[in-house]
């Protein structure tokens, strides 16, 4: 007999897996010139996220400049 297990409960594992990695992390600082507290401690996960979070932000800007610059090309 198999058993299914539903793409949550994977999710939720994953989850749980990054928690228990980036609490055995160290912590490091982090310098934000414009922010209201410029030092601040992160760990290494979190950070990872915000720049993926980050980067996910600027490849839908450069999509949509490459589609008003191809529009712009056939006009």
């Amino acid at each position: 007999m198999r058993v299914i297990e539903s793409p949550n409960n994977e999710a939720a594992q994953a989850d749980a897996y990054w928690e228990t990695l980036a609490s055995a992390l160290p912590s490091q600082q982090v310098y934000h010139e414009m922010s209201e507290t410029p030092v601040t401690d992160v760990d290494a996960l979190s950070q990872l996220r915000a720049n993926i979070e980050t980067l996910a932000d600027l490849q839908g800007r450069m999509s949509f400049i490459m589609r008003e610059v191809k529009y712009l090309m056939k006009v």
